[in-house]
């Protein structure tokens, strides 16, 4: 199986999902950033791969391409359904996840990214920004009175979340007032899974000249301290 990824895209999901399970894969990394997206390793344009042009992209066994990264979270946690991370398939708790995997989707995802765009005039991202405080804030009530998207339990929603607020560093927003949302991250942040996952993507970041989350940074060195 191969995961075709990207440092900071929202397929460092995926990847975490497969530490976090001990599945066994390959990585290939894509710059994004490269006109057009390139496999880091030998320059291939990464159409070759996914005419879609975008990350994720799991590479089966059976050499079928899965892509979406709604569609591959599902898939890779159905792998071993015996870990929690996504509920039974035709039970009302699967179709929640699916609901959140959706929103984090469409509702955030969507919203942040045009904030990224270099050419995205002043006003235009005050507008996102704004959609995005009403979004988070959501969110933020939510997780009031719980500790994951669906209560006490991790699953692959969050692990998706996560990743889209862990951008909060490379378009200047704070989770300062979103309590809970802040609680949130640290907490994912100190899986294993992520810490593994950020030493997996720094030395990607630097041939991207991209830098190193600035606050997951922080946590990895956190939980070496005191691991």
């Amino acid at each position: 199986m191969i995961l075709y990824s990207s440092p900071l895209a929202c397929s460092s999901a995926a990847h975490m999902i497969l530490l976090e399970l001990g599945i066994p894969h390959e990585v290939e990394f894509v710059d994004i950033y490269a006109r057009p997206h390139i496999l880091i390793e030998g320059g291939t344009p990464f159409t070759d791969v996914n005419l879609k042009n975008s990350v994720p992209a799991l590479r089966l066994d059976s050499g079928e391409l899965l892509t979406e990264i709604g569609v591959i979270l599902q898939y890779i946690a159905d792998l071993k359904p015996e870990s929690g991370l996504l509920p039974k398939a035709g039970s009302l708790a699967r179709y929640r996840v699916m609901e959140w995997l959706s929103y984090v989707g469409s509702d955030v995802h969507k919203t942040i990214g045009p904030l990224f765009h270099p050419h995205m005039p002043a006003a235009g991202k005050e507008i996102h920004k704004q959609n995005l405080d009403r979004r988070l804030t959501y969110i933020e009530q939510r997780l009031a009175h719980q500790t994951y998207l669906m209560g006490e339990t991790f699953t692959v929603a969050d692990a998706y979340l996560f990743v889209m607020i862990g951008w909060k560093p490379y378009f200047k927003f704070e989770l300062a007032p979103y309590p809970n949302l802040a609680k949130f991250h640290k907490r994912v942040a100190s899986r294993p899974s992520f810490a593994d996952v950020l030493q997996l993507i720094e030395p990607v970041l630097k041939l991207v000249n991209l830098p190193v989350f600035p606050s997951a940074a922080r946590v990895r060195d956190d939980v070496v301290r005191h691991a």
